[in-house]
């Protein structure tokens, strides 16, 4: 990939030839998109996931947006949800409008966290504190 003063140093002369303005705009134009192009050819699409020049592209909100649906749900408790290290907050009783994948991982916290609380045994003994019960009184000596 050429260099920023070689690329500098080009667009300059070739302003130079133009006559007028519309020259100078078409000369600004066509360079750019060979720019443009010779930085698509040498990292490649953009896709994220995919390794290019050695470093994996990563998610965006914007990749999000265009690979899921958004949807519209009220969440029930406060809490961060990550897909792909894009990260929304999650607000108890506050409307969001996400993409689907923010919506399927809360609803799979929300089955874990129910289902785990039904799957806790039994232990044996009362879970209500009697009237009274508390610490202990102060020790005297004698």
């Amino acid at each position: 990939m050429p260099r920023k003063a070689r690329v500098k140093k080009t667009i300059q002369r070739e302003l130079k030839r133009a006559t007028n303005v519309k020259e100078a705009q078409d000369i600004i134009s066509e360079l750019s998109a060979e720019v443009e192009k010779k930085v698509e050819e040498f990292t490649g699409k953009r896709i994220p996931g995919m390794t290019v020049g050695g470093s994996k592209v990563s998610y965006q909100w914007s990749d999000l947006m265009d690979m899921f649906p958004v949807v519209s749900f009220i969440p029930e408790e406060t809490i961060p949800l990550t897909f792909q290290g894009v990260m929304v907050q999650a607000l108890a009783g506050i409307e969001m409008h996400v993409p689907k994948c923010f919506k399927d991982i809360y609803d799979r916290h929300v089955r874990e966290r129910r289902s785990a609380a039904k799957s806790i045994p039994h232990l044996g003994y009362e879970t209500t504190i009697a009237l009274g019960a508390g610490a202990l009184p102060p020790r005297t000596e004698e």
